[in-house]
Parts: structure tokens; sequence; C-alpha cells
């Protein structure tokens, strides 16, 4: 083969190309790592009002239900609950146990943070039951995720916060929850 027949290319502008493909080349290997980093997860979280048998016997339930729908929620994540009574934090109960702190906001918000990660299908149950204190009382609860989760398809995206409604009552002395 003949060296004449090839082009002659000088080191400065190797130096220079190489300048101008390191950014472009940095940038294709980085780009898969943050798609991989994205770390998409969707938080649901829905409500429960079970009367039980004419909401005098049986199960009553008045419950809020925080759950991982896509990937991991992360530990530090926050939740606030608004009631349309005072709340009182110690009758919240958490299920499974230890998994939310509790701290009150101000006399009808509270704070719930995950302790732990809540791995994709797992969730945890925040008790109201224990709220109702007053009978004769309609207690109005609403529990919404504070900022935003980051679902693959925010258009499927699990709902980020829930109500609900229940009256207290005394009927000839039995008390009952009935769901509104």
């Amino acid at each position: 083969m003949d060296s004449e027949a090839l082009p002659q290319i000088e080191r400065r502008q190797v130096v220079k190309t190489a300048a101008w493909a390191a950014p472009v080349i940095a940038g294709a290997v980085a780009a898969p790592m943050a798609a991989a980093s994205q770390g998409y997860w969707d938080v649901g979280i829905t409500g429960r009002c079970s009367t039980g048998l004419l909401g005098i016997l049986g199960q009553s339930r008045l419950d809020f239900t925080i759950t991982a729908v896509q990937g991991t929620v992360a530990a530090g994540t926050s939740f606030t609950l608004t009631s349309s009574a005072l709340l009182n934090v110690s009758a919240l109960g958490a299920s499974p146990n230890g998994f939310v702190s509790i701290s009150l906001l101000s006399g009808s918000s509270a704070l719930l943070t995950l302790t732990s990660p809540l791995a994709q299908g797992s969730s945890v149950t925040i008790d109201l039951l224990g709220q109702l204190v007053t009978i004769g009382l309609v207690y109005t609860y609403t529990l919404q995720l504070n900022g935003n989760d980051n679902p693959s398809s925010p258009a499927t995206a699990a709902p980020n916060s829930a109500s609900l409604s229940a009256l207290a009552q005394l009927n000839l002395g039995v008390s009952s929850l009935v769901c509104l």
C-alpha cells in the first residue's frame, strides 16, 4: 500500500477531535446509568370505611392504606393527615408497627413519615377508628402524599391522596359507625 495515498492526520487534529468527542462519549455512557437510577416508584393511597353489620355488629373499619404500587418507596417519604376534628396522635395506629412515625403538626393535622423503605407490593395501614372520640360527630379525614412520586407511566399512576367521612353515633346506648 502506498503511504502517500493515505491522508495525513496531524496530531493537533486528533487531540481536537478527542476533546470534542469526550463529552459525547461520557454522555452516552451516563445516559443508561441515569435511566437505570431513575428509581421509578408509585405510591397509592386508599381509604376504607366499613360499618360492619348494620354499623353496630362486626368489624367496623376506618383506615387508610399506603401501598408501594411500583418500585420501592423510600424511607423518609412523608404524608399529611388532616381531620375535620382534633387529632389524637396517640390514638392513631400503624400496621405493621414501626414503619411510620406520626407527629402532630396542628390540632387537626399530622405528619406521617415512613421510617423504613416500603418494597413494591407492601403496604402500611393507618387505623383511624381510635380517633372517634365524640359520638354524634361527622369525621372527615384526608391523607395526602407530600411531594410527588415517580411512576413509569403517569397516566396510570395510583392515587396520591384519599378522603374518608364517617358519622359516629350513639343510639339507645349502642355506639355505631356510619360511612358517608
